[in-house]
C-alpha cells in the first residue's frame, strides 16, 4: 500500500481504546434461502405429535395422589375419548400407522413405544388397586391392561367407521365393573 506524501501513519491503537472498543467479530454466516414451500412433518413426527400428550397425560394420572380407582376410571376416560370420539383423522392416522408398521421399522417402533406406555401407565395403576383391595385381589395387572388397551383400540375402528354397537363410555362403565373388589 502506497502512502501519500506527507501523510502520516496510522498510530497504532492505544492499549486502552483497544480495550473498550468491541472485539472485532467474524461475519455472521448468511441463512440459506428458505423456500417458500413449508416442509410438513413426517408421518411418523404426526403420530408422535399426536401420541405423545395421551401417553403424558395417562402418566400424569397415574403418578397422582388420587385412589386407584378414580385413576382408572380418569384413566380410561381420556384414553377412550381420544380413541372413541377423536376426528377421522386422528383414528385414521394411527390406523395407517399400523398398517404401516409391517413393513416400516420406524412406524412400528414409534407404535409399539406409544402403545406400551400406556400399557405400562394402566398396569401401574392396577397394580395399586389391586394391593389395596380397589380391585380384585388375584388380578392380572399386565393382561388387564392390555385387554383395556385393546378395547381402547377397538374404538379406534368403530371412529374410522363413526360409531359402533357399544359406545366408549359404556365400555369404561363394564371395565370398571369387571374390575372391582368383591365385597
Amino acid at each position: 500500500m502506497k502512502r501519500r506524501r506527507g501523510a502520516r501513519a496510522p498510530a497504532p491503537p492505544s492499549p486502552v481504546a483497544s480495550s473498550l472498543s468491541p472485539a472485532a467479530s467474524p461475519p455472521l454466516p448468511v441463512a440459506p434461502s428458505l423456500s417458500p414451500v413449508a416442509l410438513s412433518p413426517s408421518p411418523v413426527a404426526t403420530i408422535e405429535e399426536r401420541g405423545l400428550p395421551l401417553v403424558n397425560i395417562l402418566d400424569r394420572i397415574a403418578k397422582g395422589e388420587e385412589s386407584p380407582g378414580v385413576k382408572l376410571e380418569g384413566a380410561m376416560e381420556i384414553l377412550f375419548g381420544a380413541y372413541g370420539e377423536s376426528d377421522l383423522d386422528f383414528s385414521g392416522l394411527f390406523l395407517a400407522g399400523w398398517m404401516k408398521a409391517r413393513d416400516d421399522k420406524e412406524f412400528r417402533l414409534t407404535l409399539a413405544w406409544q402403545r406400551e406406555q400406556i400399557r405400562l401407565t394402566l398396569q401401574d395403576i392396577l397394580i395399586e388397586g389391586a394391593a389395596n383391595g380397589a380391585f380384585r385381589e388375584n388380578l392380572d395387572a399386565g393382561a388387564v391392561a392390555a385387554v383395556i388397551l385393546g378395547t381402547a383400540e377397538g374404538c379406534l375402528l368403530q371412529a374410522a367407521t363413526q360409531g359402533g354397537a357399544v359406545p366408549p363410555g359404556q365400555l369404561v362403565r363394564t371395565l370398571l365393573g369387571l374390575l372391582a373388589a368383591q365385597t
